[in-house]
């Protein structure tokens, strides 16, 4: 279920979860919906690199490119962009250089492990201002927990629905040995 988009409204739906969790699954799901949903949409992949966005949120094994529906997206390198069949286009940022989302403006995206990031709240922030586009631009966040502040700031703002799960909840589709592994380290945390 935490896999699966809040039915409650929301502005940003935060989905924490542990490694193998699925989240990278369900942001890629969420947002290929939205994105052939909106055939002249305009949308922002964010990662901690570009590294991360393309060899994660992309061509990874769970990314937008092998989702396995109807005719894929394509990237293009040189322009650092994910290009839908019927015209949308999702761009590719770093965390790591968030003065890039100043200027551009978004439908809606996608932000993988947050927590992860070198300048959370920098770029965050340049995020959310650029999602100004359509009658509702969204965000979502996947990411595996960490103690930083901007992770419990985002738990407490209004419009931010929160879904959660640990690696355990995704157990079928992981490898057993990895599962016994973390169970037999980390106990039940």
């Amino acid at each position: 279920e935490a896999q699966k988009p809040p039915v409650a409204p929301w502005r940003t739906w935060l989905f924490q979860g542990g490694r193998g969790a699925g989240k990278t699954r369900a942001g890629a799901e969420w947002f290929d919906a939205l994105a052939r949903a909106s055939p002249k949409g305009i949308f922002a992949l964010v990662g901690a690199t570009y590294h991360d966005v393309r060899e994660v949120m992309i061509e990874g094994e769970a990314g937008l490119v092998n989702l396995g529906r109807g005719d894929p997206p394509h990237y293009e390198v040189s322009r650092r962009r994910l290009v839908y069949p019927d015209g949308a286009v999702a761009f590719a940022f770093s965390a790591e250089e968030p003065q890039r989302l100043r200027g551009p403006q978004f439908h809606g995206a996608w932000a993988d492990e947050f927590c992860a990031w070198p300048k959370p709240s920098r770029a965050l922030s340049n995020l959310r201002l650029a999602l100004r586009r359509g009658a509702d631009p969204r965000l979502v966040i996947t990411t595996t927990p960490k103690a930083i502040p901007e992770l419990r700031a985002l738990h407490g703002e209004k419009g931010c629905v929160i879904t959660r799960a640990g690696s355990v909840a995704n157990a079928d589709n992981l490898s057993p040995s990895f599962i016994e592994h973390l169970r037999d380290i980390y106990g039940d945390t």
